[in-house]
């Protein structure tokens, strides 16, 4: 009878989007880089005039994580001084920021439970002056990831395997090189909600009263719609930051990407610290998540188990 009503009860509480995270020192954790793009459009990323990489990705289809996950740091700390990198002699960011680091190590820890998966992304607070762009929120952490592809088989976008989230980073977007629209925020060339052509987007704030963001980016980027989160939690201890996301595997909102299991899903994250807005935010280069699933070679890919 006991067995019998804990699992009346278990059932009630994830009905009602009461759940609990996992014992997150039993999960693998993955350090990462979190570095400073500037004005790294996608152009600018597919341009061999401006990025010796682009053979390796076009031709080789190789992820920029294959190359740099290890110089991350040292992008982040040229581009942020005002530095040129690549082949390009401009620098990507035409107004250095000598009081930023250019660069954040950070850890994240997935997991799920067969209803939800659970992310948690911890850093510490770099040194260094406030951008103080956005009153609001000292602090915003975005994640973004496709709608996945079974090993072997072509993504819907294909080039989000190799280049992440930079599929929505446009050098026409606010703050960018080529920007007419101070408004114009992230989109995909190309992308279409039926097809799966977009990129599902959550995202948690620092602010007082500020909501979690459920949302995607298609042709422009949409900060509703979602109704896969089920919580976004932030907190800071000394000076550290744990942000922890639970977004229900399922979907079912608009701009919800279902995940399940045989499936190997991109994603990135940004952090918006010190106040930061549009583009100046740390950011991940692209990873892969499946789960329960282990992928042989692909450093860059993580394998969520089930706990």
């Amino acid at each position: 009878m006991k067995k019998i009503a804990f699992a009346v009860m278990g059932a009630f509480f994830a009905s009602h989007g009461f759940t609990a995270e996992p014992d997150w020192s039993k999960v693998t954790e993955r350090k990462i880089k979190l570095f400073y793009p500037g004005q790294s459009g996608l152009e600018w990323v597919m341009n061999k005039a401006d990025h010796s990489a682009v053979p390796d990705i076009v031709d080789k289809k190789r992820a920029c994580s294959r190359c740099h996950e290890g110089d991350a740091n040292e992008v982040g700390d040229k581009i942020i001084a005002g530095k040129a990198v690549g082949n390009s002699k401009a620098p990507l960011e035409p107004k250095p920021i000598a009081d930023r680091a250019g660069w954040v190590p950070a850890v994240f820890k997935m997991a799920h439970d067969g209803q939800n998966l659970y992310v948690r992304l911890e850093w510490e607070q770099p040194k260094g002056g406030s951008f103080g762009m956005d009153k609001k929120n000292e602090v915003k952490v975005a994640m973004m990831f496709d709608g996945g592809f079974a090993e072997g088989a072509e993504p819907a976008m294909e080039l989000a395997e190799r280049a992440g989230c930079w599929i929505t980073c446009h050098n026409d977007l606010r703050s960018m090189k080529d920007a007419k629209d101070d408004k114009k925020t992230k989109y995909i060339k190309g992308a279409a909600l039926d097809g799966g052509k977009f990129m599902d987007l959550i995202q948690w704030r620092s602010g007082k009263g500020e909501k979690p963001v459920d949302g995607y980016v298609t042709d422009k980027r949409v900060m509703e719609g979602g109704k896969a989160l089920v919580k976004a939690e932030g907190k800071k201890d000394g000076n550290k930051w744990v942000v922890t996301f639970t977004r229900a595997l399922a979907g079912g909102g608009t701009g919800d990407h279902k995940i399940e299991p045989g499936k190997i899903y991109n994603f990135g994250f940004a952090l918006h610290d010190g106040g930061s807005e549009a583009r100046y935010h740390y950011v991940s280069l692209n990873y892969q998540f499946g789960l329960d699933k282990t992928v042989e070679g692909v450093k860059y890919y993580y394998n969520v188990v089930k706990h």
